[in-house]
């Protein structure tokens, strides 16, 4: 018998974002104190199940790496996969070494993501924002993912 977490998981469809997604994006995005600059529709992927919004993750492309940020999934679907699934399809299409800045390291971990502290100017750049902008008493650090 499957758990709620391995059903909704073999339901969950990823995909980019249409138009009518970003617009539900940019509301979650403020509604979560994510970053919020220079959102574009072409930059997300969505997690969806029944044409439902669950989860969203940005990418931002750089010119030497790209940047993972913007991870949003909605609160009665946090903890089931969703994340998880949306960073693995990222990796699969990645082009570019991949960053992120979080505060949760430990959760990357598990997904290949490792402590860096030489990173792109773009990234430090990120960094920056996130320590002046949105502030959180835990600390911000750099990942790179390592296949």
């Amino acid at each position: 018998m499957l758990n709620i977490k391995q059903k909704l998981i073999k339901t969950l469809h990823i995909d980019k974002a249409s138009e009518a997604d970003f617009e539900l994006i940019k509301h979650f995005i403020c509604a979560f104190d994510l970053d919020n600059r220079g959102l574009k529709c072409e930059q997300f992927l969505v997690a969806k199940e029944n044409d439902e919004l669950l989860g969203f993750g940005r990418i931002r492309k750089h010119q030497s790496c790209d940047e993972f940020c913007s991870l949003g999934v909605i609160e009665t679907k946090r903890f089931s996969g969703i994340a998880k699934a949306l960073i693995e399809a990222r990796i699969k299409i990645a082009t570019q070494p991949i960053y992120l800045v979080c505060i949760i390291p430990e959760y990357f971990e598990k997904l290949g993501f490792v402590i860096v502290n030489n990173y792109p100017a773009e990234i430090g750049d990120k960094l920056n924002y996130c320590i002046s902008e949105l502030t959180v008493p835990e600390n911000y650090v750099v990942m790179k993912y390592s296949d």
